[in-house]
């Protein structure tokens, strides 16, 4: 194993919710009467945030999301783990390594996604939005995880698929993995770029 504590993004690298994510958008965009380009609106969420869509149309940020969650609660499909998911989490833990989840989704929807599948116990810790830190790719939730276990940061690794992600892990002072499993973004300067979540051991 080549780290000790493995910080996980959520949406997008532990779990395909990208699909039910994009259509919440799309919804919440026509509430508005703006009828955007699909793959516009999917690379600007991968190469940047849904920040940067409201701010793309002029939206208030916080009625924007208020919306899409109205939608993504509605879609009835089931995001799922990518494949290896589950066996990564269960080797880092087997080896006596630590996982942990740094997201933008709320702590309580991640968990719930997580117990369906049985990986909640997988998890020492989630940081969700509804903790006060700002967002990725500020590194202030890194390094609260960082002080509060002790991590050598040597072997600390945030994983993400967004550059905001790799960032956040550089701006901490800890190693990077830019899981690229559609490989849309370019130039994405990580410790380790992967397209499959096992290569990471």
């Amino acid at each position: 194993m080549k780290y000790t504590h493995y910080i996980w993004d959520f949406d997008g690298t532990l779990f395909d919710t990208y699909p039910i994510i994009l259509k919440g958008f799309m919804d919440t965009l026509h509430t508005y009467g703006i009828h955007a380009d699909e793959k516009e609106i999917y690379y600007l969420l991968k190469s940047q945030s849904s920040k940067a869509i409201a701010e793309k149309y002029d939206l208030d940020f916080a009625e924007f999301t208020r919306i899409f969650k109205e939608f993504e609660a509605k879609d009835q499909r089931e995001p799922a783990p990518f494949a290896g998911a589950k066996e990564i989490l269960e080797k880092v833990i087997a080896e006596g390594g630590k996982n942990y989840i740094l997201t933008h989704r709320d702590t309580p929807g991640t968990e719930q996604l997580l117990d369906e599948y049985g990986l909640s116990a997988h998890f020492v810790e989630i940081i969700g939005s509804e903790r006060p830190f700002p967002r990725k790719p500020a590194p202030d939730s890194l390094l609260y995880l960082i002080d509060t276990y002790n991590m050598e940061k040597a072997q600390a690794v945030m994983i993400g698929d967004r550059f905001m992600d790799i960032d956040a892990g550089k701006a901490a002072g800890i190693q990077t993995v830019f899981y690229d499993q559609d490989q849309l973004l370019k130039d994405v300067s990580a410790t380790q770029n992967v397209d499959a979540l096992l290569d990471i051991l």
